[in-house]
């Protein structure tokens, strides 16, 4: 293969029959969205992310030129409420809870268990339906 040299650095030179794949893989490529459907799907998904990520953008203008200027929500006549904060009780509640701490932690750790585990003995259980014998003796000698 002939090397050129150009400005200290050495080229590989291809030739006119010299041919190197780049034009036979665009050759099979279609575009990217080829239905209509799929390019209104895309669309939509574009208009819904600028709607969401626009009003975001505007705001750091905002902050950096104007500064956030929001009322204390503990002001008088903030949100149509009195002055007078809501203090949390860090006492244990009394009464009928609509959840028990036993049953919860019960049903976020057995259920999950459950579930796969049953899937598991289900599949390591139920014969194959796809797969004859013969085909399974044919792969394993491969």
């Amino acid at each position: 293969m002939p090397y050129l040299d150009v400005d200290g650095a050495s080229y590989l030179a291809l030739g006119p029959s010299d041919d190197d794949g780049v034009d036979d893989f665009w050759e099979d490529t279609r575009p990217l969205f080829a239905s209509k459907w799929q390019r209104c799907g895309v669309a939509a998904l574009c208009t819904v992310l600028t709607c969401y990520f626009l009003p975001m953008l505007s705001f750091i203008p905002l902050v950096l030129f104007g500064g956030v200027q929001l009322p204390s929500p503990w002001a008088e006549g903030y949100n149509n409420a009195t002055a007078t904060p809501f203090v949390v009780s860090h006492d244990m509640p009394t009464g009928n809870w609509y959840w028990d701490l036993p049953t919860v932690t019960a049903l976020l750790l057995l259920l999950p268990f459950g579930l796969l585990g049953f899937a598991y003995v289900l599949k390591m259980n139920l014969p194959s339906s796809h797969v004859e014998e013969d085909q399974m003796l044919d792969v394993r000698h491969c």
